[in-house]
């Protein structure tokens, strides 16, 4: 006998296992119609479809949603534990209530940690949950889940949203959301932070409304994959603000190990990823498009009291550091000005560490936008990116401490190349900054950085006779220099120095470089710092 299969696929041998396995699924599913849905879209087939769902609470099952659509106006709908939901082809749910459509679980329960309503899978069908219709533009969620594990939701369209979230996970551990299209939102008012995908923590009836207990139990291994967010063309929507984040948070808890992964990004007006408050956190092969910033990671907002508290109410008055974050392979166009296509802000309580930037192209951004902006960041590699026409710095980097910034390809910046602002312990090593409209490597303050082997083609074009191709400033200490090129314009704007130093900066050391170009205004060179190390040989 075939070892039995979980799906049919057209030509293949027909077995008595196979027949007999088939057989055994049909009779555990449990069809909508079969319970008094109608599917016409004028009847409310919601107490149909939830007399199912209680059929399957009792025992399990799979539940099957035929083609057509469902009116739901008795809502929520509740959906319980080892229940797979299935909308076929051409099923649609219309919301007609002014509520959530699905949550895992009933009011009353008191179900801790990811005791709750798990292992469940909802697939399938387009979700509408009709935002602007009247009587319907309150804020309310399309899918809610809280205090569960084993959560499946896939293949489905989620459309026209009021104010809060399609899917919200809730306190959640090994989550997917897969294949998912969410496709326009609707703010009715001072909700232009809602994210498509919230991942949230059990913190109040606030920030949770469907049950307790409130024990700020977080999300943990959530795998986001291969889903589109973007708008849905419906008049008075638009693309959500947000594509997937969180925006509250306590002390000691954390979002762990989230994957974003081959999702798509179109329009969205604020942040596409925000990661605030997570740990372990991969950002992948995702497209960003017209969007107002693309990635962002966010330690605890130390002005936000709410969330500078411990689970027991007690005010920290401080952040907490988060770690292990990596961007890669993912390209972001035409970035709006809302703030840059890749953001990392820490707190001097709480910084971010461990972080990569990898491999992804940047191609514009808007109202002096940078690139990549790294603020309050330790143990750091920026590597291998190309970044083209963003309207301010390619890689600006602030109080940034033990990186690296290596092989990073970088064409017309509106600003400077890289900044390197109150930095320390840093490597800069084999960038290519062309045509930036500033400086091309710029360091204020900071010390010990080594940068090498770096080749930078018409600093200043911006402004003639007003930048530099590397300028140390401030009181910029222990930077060494080796192996870098510097190359003016030859006509239109020109920097004044190749490379320059102030008389504030000490224990300067270069050599093997190449300032070369009688076009910079003021000379090749201009080393102002006291007593430059300048011979290639051992210092001690």
């Amino acid at each position: 006998m075939s070892t039995p299969v979980a799906q049919w696929v057209p030509g293949m041998q027909m077995t008595a296992g196979r027949l007999q396995y088939m057989l055994e699924r049909l009779s555990e599913s449990l069809t909508v119609t079969a319970y008094g849905a109608v599917g016409i879209g004028t009847v409310d087939d919601a107490p149909a479809v939830q007399a199912v769902l209680n059929a399957a609470k009792i025992r399990g099952g799979w539940v099957i949603v035929p083609p057509g659509t469902y009116l739901l106006a008795t809502l929520p709908l509740r959906i319980y534990r080892n229940t797979r939901l299935t909308l076929l082809p051409g099923a649609r749910f219309v919301r007609g209530a002014a509520e959530t459509m699905l949550i895992n679980g009933d009011a009353a329960q008191n179900l801790g940690g990811y005791t709750g309503h798990g292992n469940i899978t909802i697939e399938g069908g387009v979700w509408d949950c009709q935002g602007t219709a009247p009587g319907l533009t309150a804020s309310a969620m399309c899918i809610s889940i809280g205090h569960a594990r084993d959560i499946t939701i896939r293949d489905v369209e989620i459309r026209d949203v009021s104010g809060y979230h399609a899917i919200e996970l809730n306190s959640t551990k090994r989550g997917t959301i897969e294949n998912c299209r969410f496709l326009g939102y609707y703010d009715p008012g001072a909700r232009d932070f809602s994210e498509a995908v919230q991942l949230d923590l059990a913190k109040s009836s606030g920030v949770f409304g469907g049950f307790g207990p409130y024990d700020h139990t977080p999300c943990e291994d959530i795998l986001i994959s291969g889903c589109y967010f973007g708008a849905s063309g419906t008049s008075l929507t638009a693309a959500w603000p947000r594509g997937i984040g969180s925006h509250s948070a306590t002390i000691t808890k954390y979002h762990r190990r989230v994957r974003v992964s081959d999702c798509t990004f179109e329009g969205v007006t604020q942040y596409a990823v925000s990661a605030y408050n997570w740990e372990d956190v991969a950002v992948t092969g995702c497209n960003f498009s017209g969007c107002g910033s693309g990635v962002r990671f966010r330690t605890v907002i130390l002005t936000d009291t709410e969330d500078t508290k411990r689970s027991d109410g007690t005010q920290t008055g401080a952040s907490q550091a988060m770690r292990n974050l990596t961007v890669t392979g993912c390209t972001f166009r035409s970035g709006g000005g809302y703030d840059e296509p890749i953001v990392t802000l820490g707190e001097t309580s709480g910084q971010i560490l461990n972080l990569t930037i990898g491999d992804n192209a940047i191609d514009g951004s808007t109202a002096g936008q940078n690139g990549i902006r790294l603020q309050q960041v330790q143990r750091f590699a920026i590597s291998g990116n190309t970044i083209s026409s963003v309207d301010g710095t390619a890689v600006s980097m602030e109080n940034a401490d033990n990186g690296a910034v290596t092989g990073n390809q970088i064409y017309t910046p509106g600003s400077h190349g890289i900044t390197a602002v109150t930095c320390t312990h840093m490597s800069m090593t084999g960038n290519q900054v062309l045509y930036p409209g500033g400086n091309g490597v710029l360091v204020q303050d900071g010390n010990n950085i080594h940068i090498r082997d770096s080749y930078i083609k018409s600093p200043g074009r911006s402004a003639n006779n007003t930048y530099y191709g590397i300028r140390l400033s401030s009181t910029a200490s222990s930077i060494s220099l080796s192996g870098n090129k510097v190359r003016p314009n030859g006509s239109g704007n020109e920097a004044i120095n190749g490379f320059s130093a102030t008389n504030t900066c000490s224990l300067i050391a270069r050599y093997g470089n190449d300032w070369r170009g009688s076009e910079f205004t003021g000379g090749a060179l201009d080393d102002k710092s006291p007593s430059p190390q300048t011979l290639a040989t051992d210092l001690a």
